[in-house]
């Protein structure tokens, strides 16, 4: 049944169904296997170029995609086209990392809620600068945006 509740030694419970609570620990580990996921993907290839798969295809890893987008926010000609895009992109490591330095501190919920909605503006961003740019994401960028997400599910599971 979605009402039964399954309870822990230490008076802590976790329901099924509306208005479940889950504990400080279960937001934790899930912010920690998304940070381990965040950070594989880095090391996996995020993107290629759309179109049929040769030899001459690129496709870049998430480190590369990480320098690219990072060294183009230093460049004023990407915010004057499509590429401001991909510097949005780029900024959903470093909000992630800003996010994690105030996941620690109760008392910054509204800054965390508020770099949350900027991330998940972020991913709508790389989405449409992958649509302009015609490149096709590769499991690399799944990783990242689960990873991404799994690091912000507590402020939706605080929240509830």
């Amino acid at each position: 049944m979605l009402a039964e509740r399954l309870v822990w030694d230490d008076n802590r419970c976790m329901s099924f169904g509306p208005g479940s609570s889950i504990t400080p620990r279960m937001i934790l580990i899930c912010r920690i296997l998304g940070l381990i996921i965040f950070a594989t993907a880095f090391l996996l290839p995020a993107c290629r170029e759309a179109g049929a798969v040769n030899s001459f295809t690129n496709s870049f890893k998430g480190w590369e995609c990480a320098r690219i987008t990072f060294t183009a926010a230093f460049h004023k000609d990407s915010y004057e086209s499509w590429n401001f895009l991909a510097v949005m992109s780029g900024l959903i490591n470093e909000l992630i990392l800003i996010y994690l330095s105030f996941s620690f501190l109760p008392r910054f919920k509204r800054v965390r809620r508020s770099l949350a909605v900027a991330v998940l503006v972020c991913m709508a961003a790389t989405w449409a600068f992958f649509w302009i740019s015609n490149l096709v994401p590769l499991i690399g960028h799944f990783m990242w945006i689960v990873g991404a997400l799994m690091i912000l599910a507590g402020e939706v599971a605080e929240r509830a």
